[in-house]
């Protein structure tokens, strides 16, 4: 490779997302190169190089990133990457969506909170512990969620219903938290929603909403996500003060031509802020919201880490979309069976894997036993629903020994 002819980019995490982001950054005429501390991550074939570090050593992947001459180091849905890149970016002079502060800001679970409370953003009330801070002190009405202060999406969350389960998730969260910190909130009751959102002359532009469906099961209270349903059953009402709520994180954060994804539970016209990130949702959201109307959340992201301004495409939602997903059970994961003949019928719009042939299946963590996540599209909820069920009826998530490991109990209701 010469740098006479390709510019080099560095992106950082194997995500399935970043395959989009990778082959839209190859169109731009760079040379890609993968940064990611699995050996085998999912968007490796897809980057012109795969080197195997940490994307949350941001010393690594300086030194990386001066080997390579970087003109951009980038990713679009890990929080903790996004620090990273921010770093990197102000260390070599590169451009970026905002400061490497503003980025450690808003991952930090308890600067978020902070910040929404000072500001008028509605949110649970909250406290902050911090190491060996005694949780006693503190009066709780329970149930209560538990966070690491600092970690990526869901990783670390968890639902305590008594001081002896907030007691033994706060003990986890702290060991995922890189600082050592924990937040534990109130919980509210409501519906789950994704507000996909692109930033752009200092205000939020609210580009679709989808309704997020959730367990929260076993002795270490896991929550996994089993579908995500496009557009969600809100009000007009909830939706002006989803947006109202977002322009207030934009002022709090200095936040400007970036996307934007808020979390939030809604219970009539009633809504409380969960979380927000400045980048790009996880999961294939990006694809949905591509689909549905017309606005490309990948290209947003790379014009966003180059400075360039951001261009609003985005319709109304023409359609009714699924995302759904598939765990499995314990095992060793091989491949599954049943998805072609699904995708030939038109049951099924599109799949993307999550797993490697070979990749252990545990129920630790959400991420964990999450195989792959599949596309449904339709003219109702009704639809979609059948769409599942015929799907899940289908497919096979088939072990290494033979054996069947599909939850067919996680589907959309």
């Amino acid at each position: 490779m010469s740098k006479k002819h390709k510019k080099t980019a560095i992106v950082l995490g194997g995500t399935n997302p970043h395959i989009e982001l990778i082959k839209q950054l190859q169109l731009r005429g760079y040379y890609t190169i993968l940064l990611d501390y699995l050996d085998n991550p999912v968007a490796k074939p897809y980057a012109d190089l795969h080197i195997q570090e940490s994307t949350m050593d941001p010393e690594g992947v300086l030194e990386a990133a001066k080997q390579y001459h970087a003109d951009v180091v980038i990713t679009a849905c890990v929080d903790q990457a996004n620090i990273t890149a921010c770093y990197v970016a102000e260390k070599l002079g590169l451009t970026k969506p905002y400061s490497y502060e503003t980025a450690k800001r808003i991952t930090n679970k308890a600067e978020m909170k902070k910040a929404m409370i000072e500001h008028g953003i509605p949110t649970t009330k909250y406290i902050y512990i911090d190491h060996d801070q005694n949780v006693n002190m503190f009066k709780l009405t329970y149930p209560v969620m538990v966070k690491p202060a600092d970690s990526y999406g869901t990783s670390g969350v968890k639902k305590a219903n008594s001081i002896r389960e907030l007691e033994e998730h706060l003990a986890f969260a702290k060991k995922v938290s890189r600082s050592g910190r924990a937040v534990v909130e109130e919980f509210f009751q409501g519906i789950e929603i994704s507000a996909y959102i692109i930033v752009k002359n200092r205000r939020a532009h609210i580009i679709m909403i989808s309704e997020r469906l959730s367990v929260t099961e076993g002795e270490g209270q896991v929550i996994k996500c089993y579908a995500t349903v496009t557009p969600p059953l809100i009000s007009d009402v909830a939706k002006k003060k989803i947006e109202e709520a977002a322009n207030g994180i934009v002022e709090a954060f200095d936040l400007d031509n970036t996307p934007l994804h808020v979390q939030a539970l809604v219970q009539g016209d009633e809504i409380d802020i969960i979380e927000f990130a400045a980048r790009v949702a996880g999961g294939i959201s990006y694809q949905t919201i591509k689909q549905n109307t017309g606005m490309d959340m990948i290209t947003a992201a790379i014009d966003s880490y180059l400075e360039k301004e951001i261009i609003l495409t985005n319709h109304s939602p023409l359609k009714y979309y699924a995302v759904n997903l598939i765990y499995g059970q314990n095992g060793i994961y091989n491949h599954i069976e049943g998805m072609d003949n699904l995708l030939n019928h038109g049951i099924v719009d599109d799949i993307h894997y999550y797993r490697n042939k070979g990749s252990k299946i545990t129920q630790d963590r959400a991420n964990d036993c999450r195989i792959a996540a599949f596309i449904t599209s339709g003219d109702s909820r009704e639809e979609l629903h059948d769409k599942a069920v015929k799907s899940f009826k289908s497919l096979t998530v088939v072990g290494e020994d033979g054996r069947d490991l599909t939850r067919r109990d996680l589907i959309l209701r």
